[in-house]
């Protein structure tokens, strides 16, 4: 962003970086609004075949269980990890799945049979958590959830209003376990500067009066500005940032220049659309009942069949994407923009955005390369069923991170990918923002 502009504080980044530094947690306002669904679940976490770590506490539990039915199975299934450089006392040995990837503990009626004979307190960090998730930022602990549960996600993705963080208190259940999924570690002041630079990601990600590619636009700038200033700096003060941040609060000022900006972005849509078709036609296989129904909509709707023979008719895919953006993508997303925002805004949340493992850059880019595979393929499955339901876009969502966000070789090849493009600035992966 070139635009010269009177500098001043983003006016919510005040109060917001005092109440997180309190000793109290901090959580989304829709957190408290999730609960487990057991056996309602329609894509239940103990059949997606996810690696379960037992601690050595845990473990020891186990080895000393006397019930009659589950203490043979906890030893018959639970292996203790033999690889020196993966033990650890959290890693101290795992959960052996059954061939069809279902938790050897889950009984007929999908409840969990360590659950019932030992109590909740018994399982693993992992079983006792999930969707929910700890960081650490600073001295500031948070909660969150993770979309790739169903129930998790209907909480997110279908809250309407901006979402806002709210203090809670800890749940004691969680405060005996050492379950920190990221623990970014800060003094005092640099918490604060850097809370600072959060709650402006948040404020650009839920500012509705712009477009969703213009926010990520303005985001990459932000992002791009703060990763210069931080480079030329010798001091290591982070405060060096706080200017640009000033700088880029004041831009709410002017929706107008900023939607102009985006608007003289130069897009690439056929690109787009084979780089996401491609990409997901390398990757997406073996996949689940849930997930594949959405890949064959969306190759119906979009590709007119199997992705590997009509991905090469680009003409015919632009015909198609056009069509349906237009006709069945965009009615839907006109009153419910908020269900991408929401997606990222959480994605920031559970995930410490920008501070997550990897550079700025990497994780920019993660982020609009995973917003134009969504995108694209909810456009494929609009053309599919004649429009989308906040039921199909949020099942896509949901089977799409499942797949994704705990799968090492989907972020391995993610990352191939956006290298090859050889992309050596936030500017380089901005033409994928564009929708159209």
């Amino acid at each position: 962003m070139t635009k010269k502009v009177k500098k001043r504080s983003a006016s919510r980044s005040g109060s917001a970086t005092r109440s997180v530094l309190q000793k109290q947690v901090v959580q989304p306002d829709y957190y408290q609004k999730f609960q487990c669904i057991g056996s309602d679940c329609e894509d239940n976490c103990c059949c997606a075949g996810w690696r379960v770590d037992i601690d050595s506490a845990t473990w020891q539990r186990y080895q000393s269980c006397q019930s009659e039915t589950l203490a043979p199975l906890l030893r018959e299934v639970i292996q203790l990890e033999t690889r020196p450089e993966k033990k650890s006392p959290k890693s101290f040995a795992s959960v052996r799945f059954q061939p069809d990837r279902r938790c050897p503990f889950l009984q007929a009626d999908m409840l969990c049979m360590i659950q019932r004979e030992l109590g909740s307190e018994a399982l693993s960090d992992i079983c006792a958590l999930y969707p929910r998730l700890i960081n650490q930022f600073g001295r500031q602990q948070e909660y969150g959830l993770v979309v790739s549960c169903p129930e998790a996600a209907r909480v997110v993705l279908l809250h309407p209003d901006p979402i806002t963080l709210v203090m809670g208190e800890a749940d004691p259940a969680f405060a005996k376990r050492d379950a920190i999924t990221y623990n970014y570690l800060l003094g005092p002041i640099d918490t604060q500067v850097m809370n600072q630079l959060r709650v402006l990601v948040l404020r650009i990600l839920q500012w509705r009066e712009l477009s969703l590619g213009a926010r990520m636009m303005l985001l990459g700038s932000l992002l791009d500005e703060v990763s210069r200033v931080r480079s030329a700096g010798r001091s290591g003060n982070v405060a060096e940032i706080v200017p640009v941040l000033e700088t880029y609060a004041a831009l709410f000022a002017d929706p107008g220049y900023v939607e102009g900006e985006f608007d003289r972005l130069p897009g690439d849509l056929p690109r787009k659309l084979q780089s996401t078709t491609g990409f997901l036609a390398d990757f997406l296989t073996s996949v689940d009942p849930r997930f594949k129904e959405c890949i064959l909509a969306f190759a119906d709707g979009l590709l007119g069949g199997e992705a590997s023979d009509s991905a090469r008719d680009t003409t015919s895919l632009f015909g198609n994407y056009q069509k349906n953006y237009d006709q069945y993508y965009l009615p839907y997303f006109r009153d419910k923009g908020y269900v991408l925002e929401n997606y990222l805004v959480n994605d920031v949340l559970v995930n410490i955005f920008p501070f997550g493992r990897g550079s700025f850059l990497e994780l920019y880019r993660a982020m609009v390369f995973n917003l134009a595979i969504i995108q694209v393929m909810l456009v494929g499955m609009a053309g599919h069923y004649k429009g989308l339901t906040d039921a199909r876009v949020v099942q896509f969502i949901q089977t799409f991170t499942r797949r994704s966000a705990h799968n090492d070789s989907y972020l391995r090849k993610l990352t191939e990918a956006l290298t090859d493009k050889q992309a050596p600035s936030f500017v380089e992966v901005m033409w994928m923002l564009k929708e159209r």
